[in-house]
């Protein structure tokens, strides 16, 4: 007899994060990271929030800052977050059907998509190896991924390496050699949201990395630069339509996979 996978797993990669859980309640989200999102059973529904007309998939892939409200099945459901400058987005939506401006519907390889995304719930793999299967699934043949502004992969370099800190949008323009207008217009057109809703974003998947550590929510919230828990709870449930109780605060519920060192 198979065991039964755990209510919640998250793989948390540089490039990528990987969440397995089964909800089993709507959630409604702004996604600040470009996301896959997967049914690993029947189809879930979608709907966007000036819509009242939803709509059936199993697979559907969401641009940076598109508000949706998801319907899920009583199945398992995978959210990919993909890469921060959308190299991972360009190459999947080029694949996918349009069905609204930043909705894609149809994911390539859906069914084998399905499959890796059940067995890393039901069994969930190292680091490395949940890491090599999605790369394969995304980008099976190796293809050149779309070109980034390199100032802006500076920019979000930076942000990265100083999450605990609010760095001024003056002093990342004059980093990477920009304007503070053009460098705001570039990174809102590479990565898809501005500046401060993608450092939300990176101190939420820090945040992850501290609690993966062994530090209290609360501790590692605020290492990341969160200024209390309501900060962090408030920025949690916008990005991802979920209460931090909802995936952190049940013990042995929860299997957190870390990028190898």
């Amino acid at each position: 007899m198979n065991a039964q996978p755990l209510p919640h797993v998250l793989y948390l990669w540089a490039r990528r994060t990987l969440y397995i859980a089964q909800p089993g309640q709507p959630i409604e989200f702004e996604p600040a990271a470009a996301q896959l999102v997967v049914s690993l059973g029947a189809p879930f529904r979608y709907r966007a929030p000036d819509t009242r007309r939803s709509h059936a998939c199993r697979s559907l892939l969401l641009a940076p800052g598109t508000r949706m409200t998801l319907t899920l099945a009583n199945a398992g459901i995978a959210t990919c977050y993909l890469d921060a400058l959308g190299q991972d987005f360009g190459l999947l939506a080029a694949q996918m059907s349009l069905q609204m401006p930043g909705v894609y519907c149809a994911a390539p390889r859906e069914a084998e998509f399905q499959a890796c995304f059940a067995e890393l719930w039901q069994s969930p793999a190292t680091s490395a190896e949940a890491y090599h299967r999605l790369e394969q699934l995304i980008n099976p043949g190796g293809a050149r991924y779309p070109g980034v502004d390199p100032r802006v992969d500076a920019a979000v370099s930076l942000i990265r390496d100083s999450v605990a800190e609010n760095l001024s949008v003056e002093l990342l323009a004059e980093a990477v050699n920009l304007s503070v207008p053009r460098l705001v217009q570039l990174f809102r057109s590479q990565v898809g949201v501005p500046i401060r809703r993608y450092r939300q974003w990176h101190r939420l998947f820090v945040t992850a990395q501290g609690i993966a550590r062994g530090l209290s929510l609360t501790d590692a919230a605020i290492g990341a630069g969160f200024t209390d828990s309501a900060h962090f709870s408030h920025t949690f449930r916008t990005i991802l339509g979920l209460r931090p109780s909802d995936i952190f605060s049940a013990p042995g519920q929860l299997r957190l996979i870390v990028a190898d060192s």
